[in-house]
């Protein structure tokens, strides 16, 4: 079983992947974990829970900066799920699931309600926020009210 996921080259003029990835693959690489890696973990753990041998990382351009539709395949790297979790991105599958465990008691402990989980974009840190019942309301997602018919 292979899992493959693309990236994609975000800026051109910044990155230059075509001309980087002949000369340097791995430094393109470690640019991509630096710049993306909460996406990298995601990818890399869909693999191990998918059973997946193999992870096949590729990198997608576009063809014509100024065209969004057009894009070609530079190049596709091969890694070992697990092998690249732990050398690349400090991704330990016990610790996963520990963290989910975590997060699902906590969410257990809670009154009845809507919340949100988010990664705080700057640091290692998730934040759960409950929603106001009302909130369902303000976005027009009222409830249609129940009407009280006596016959």
């Amino acid at each position: 079983i292979n899992a493959e996921y693309m990236g994609n080259e975000y800026d051109p003029k910044a990155t230059d992947w075509r001309r980087k990835l002949e000369i340097a693959a791995g430094a393109v690489l470690a640019t991509e974990i630096k710049n993306n890696a909460c996406t990298l973990a995601k990818w890399t753990a869909r693999a191990m829970l998918s059973g997946a041998d193999m992870m096949k990382l590729g990198y997608v351009a576009r063809v014509n900066p100024m065209n969004r539709l057009d894009h070609c395949l530079l190049q596709v790297q091969q890694y070992d799920p697990y092998h690249f979790a732990r050398q690349n991105l400090a991704l330990n599958p016990k610790n996963m699931w520990g963290i989910l465990r975590t997060v699902v008691d906590a969410c257990l402990k809670l009154p009845e309600g809507k919340y949100v989980l988010l990664k705080d974009p700057n640091k290692q840190m998730l934040h759960l926020y409950a929603i106001p019942p009302e909130a369902d309301e303000e976005e027009g997602e009222a409830k249609p009210k129940e009407d009280d018919d006596e016959d």
